[in-house]
């Protein structure tokens, strides 16, 4: 555990450095962000990861210090990543489709596997000590 911690206390100390390297980091988190989205969602949702994205980099790069971006760059895309399998469950049930409830839970359960995952591991980057 202790390597990880040292890893983790690199990138803070690498994101706290400068305002470049912060905005380098929101920006590329909030890309990754958008490209997995769209490589995974494909067109079933439209826009709506572009503006999510671009809320994303932003929230990113308003935070205070470097551990607090780096956690919030786990637990932002979790948590907009739940929200995304309760749209989209919502979508299949509202919509009129012959899928059960319980299947596109299922289909779609990657989804808040990975939230839930990088919702907890920016929960532990927001409460370890570094």
């Amino acid at each position: 555990m202790s390597r990880v911690r040292a890893a983790v206390a690199r990138a803070v100390d690498y994101v706290h450095t400068s305002g470049s390297r912060r905005a380098a980091a929101a920006f590329g988190v909030s890309l990754a962000f958008l490209l997995g989205v769209e490589l995974t969602a494909g067109d079933h949702l439209g826009v709506l990861p572009i503006p999510l994205a671009g809320g994303l980099a932003a929230y990113l790069y308003t935070r205070g210090s470097g551990r607090e971006m780096l956690a919030a760059s786990a637990y932002g895309p979790g948590l907009l990543a739940v929200g995304l399998f309760m749209l989209q469950v919502y979508q299949v049930v509202a919509g009129g489709s012959t899928e059960s409830l319980v299947a596109a839970a299922t289909r779609l359960s990657g989804w808040l596997l990975v939230g839930a995952l990088l919702t907890a591991a920016g929960v532990w980057l927001r409460r370890t000590d570094l």
